[in-house]
């Protein structure tokens, strides 16, 4: 692994420690429209990362680590592979481990009591919330650190202290172990005895290095220190009690040290039961390490000891993020970058329309330069002109239909004295044009230019029938209509059905009544 190098979302911004089995970055998470968080990500070494036993190791710590949800534990967010690589990502936490706290206040002769104990009390609130987790079926899990030292409480500069590093926590109700035989697993300085000797561990485990943590801080010297480390486990490992640390400070609070002494018992079932009890006992010994104002004393110390490496350290990590600005904009922009979520490039080419909720024509949707509206849909040139002709035409043709059809079928009959003509409907007129209406009715030669009704001229006709003359002129075939006899007064015959010859006007011409 290498800062700039990318895992899923998450960039690998610069190195911040480096342990045993695995070394923790400062990352970036990147996400849509530019959102993006700092984080922490604990990869393999590359001598470990074929080692299934690592891995199994880290998949145990992001199980059980991502199950605590408490202020005091760096909280896991996400177990990630990256082409066969896992890494862990955590909680990214702006501050320095106690243990760097405490060497940096040693020229100020060390961490200041009240401070101290208030630091140590937050450990055992996040321990007691590890000690405490259940399964989903609400059984409890018996989770024990194992590795609780300076080492593994990162301290924010706003004075918050916080678990991490669950590498090596077991779960007791669980079969599976990733220690083998003769292995010790934990520091050693901050070990307890049973661990040494391999023997079954549990919680009291881990409130035997918090008591080991809180004699260190509080008097400035170590309960077992020897020359070397195997002098250091050969003096937990002992039936010899830890020296009082009135020893080293005579001034010592005696509530303090009974708080101290009893986590310190070789004895585990001599020790304190649980992480909760041990922290209400220290509130009981020294009270004013919690009063009002308590954490802003341990900020503002914080902030005297630490504060030119805060800003140092912020200055950095800006510095490697604008290195890896740099590196990506060499490689081809943001959008080179694998796992990011969306680059800037391409939100500027996001449009949006605040104008969506109004109800506006669907050409306008977009009002973005770089969008054209879709073209409308229109009809070829002339064709809105022929569906008006053709529809006028076809309302013509048809108020002259409905009209023909009301005619009655009624010949009649003309000229003077007894001699009467018929006028046949059906035969065609030379002396009207297409279009134009005719007279049904002749006019009379004896009248004087008067008209008579049809039903006049029925009634003076006479005797029904045919003379010679009109016989003769009457048409033949298929289309004649020649009635046998004339109808009766008040009755009408209806009126043929059309020719279907083109040149026929019969179609067009109606009875005019009005005339």
């Amino acid at each position: 692994m290498r800062a700039g190098q990318t895992l899923g979302r998450y960039e690998l911004l610069a190195p911040v420690a480096k342990g045993g089995m695995g070394q923790v970055w400062a990352g970036r998470l990147r996400g849509a429209r530019g959102f993006q968080k700092l984080v922490a990500i604990k990869t393999l070494l590359a001598a470990r990362a074929d080692d299934e036993r690592f891995e199994r190791m880290l998949f145990e710590e992001a199980r059980i680590a991502s199950l605590i949800q408490h202020s005091n534990v760096v909280q896991t967010m996400e177990l990630g592979e990256h082409h066969g690589a896992l890494y862990l990502v955590m909680e990214w936490v702006d501050g320095d481990p106690l243990s760097y706290l405490l060497t940096a206040s040693q020229g100020a002769g060390g961490i200041p009591l009240l401070v101290a104990v208030h630091l140590v009390a937050q450990t055992l609130r996040g321990l007691q919330a590890a000690h405490e987790l259940r399964d989903e079926a609400g059984a409890l899990l018996g989770v024990v650190h194992r590795d609780v030292s300076p080492h593994n409480v990162l301290v924010s500069y706003a004075g918050v202290a916080k678990l991490v590093d669950f590498g090596i926590a077991k779960a007791m109700n669980q079969a599976s172990s990733s220690t083998t035989t003769g292995e010790i697993k934990g520091k050693f300085a901050y070990i307890a005895p049973e661990q040494i000797l391999g023997a079954e561990v549990d919680q009291r485990a881990d409130l035997f290095a918090v008591g080991i943590m809180l004699y260190l801080l509080t008097s400035g010297r170590h309960p077992f220190k020897n020359h070397d480390s195997a002098g250091v486990l050969h003096s937990i490992s002992s039936e010899e009690p830890a020296a009082s640390p009135r020893l080293v400070q005579p001034d010592y609070s005696p509530a303090l040290e009974a708080v101290v002494m009893k986590a310190l018992n070789k004895q585990r079932d001599q020790r304190w039961s649980s992480a909760e009890e041990m922290r209400t006992a220290l509130e009981h010994a020294m009270p004013e390490a919690f009063a009002l104002g308590a954490d802003t004393r341990v900020r503002d110390f914080i902030s005297a000891t630490l504060g030119e490496r805060a800003a140092r350290k912020r200055e950095a990590l800006r510095r490697a993020e604008a290195a890896f600005r740099g590196r990506v904009a060499d490689s081809g922009g943001l959008a080179a970058v694998q796992g990011s979520a969306q680059s800037a490039s391409s939100l500027r080419a996001v449009s949006v329309d605040t104008s969506a909720d109004k109800e506006i024509p669907a050409p306008r949707l977009s009002k973005a330069p770089n969008m054209r509206p879709a073209p409308e849909v229109s009809a070829p040139r002339g064709y809105k002109g022929k569906v008006i002709l053709l529809a006028a035409c076809g309302a013509v043709g048809l108020l002259a239909s409905l009209a023909w059809l009301r005619q009655p079928l009624q010949p009649t009959l003309a000229g003077a004295g007894s001699s009467a003509k018929l006028v046949d409907w059906a035969a065609p007129s030379a002396g009207v044009r297409r279009g134009q209406a005719a007279s049904a009715v002749p006019v009379s030669s004896n009248s004087g230019g008067a008209v008579q009704p049809p039903a006049a001229i029925a009634s003076d006709a006479g005797p029904p029938g045919l003379s010679s003359a009109a016989s003769s002129r009457a048409p033949h075939g298929d289309d004649a209509r020649r009635p046998a006899s004339l109808p009766k007064r008040g009755k009408s015959i209806p009126s043929p059905r059309p020719s279907s010859t083109k040149n026929d006007t019969s179609d067009l011409i109606a009875p005019d009544y009005a005339r």
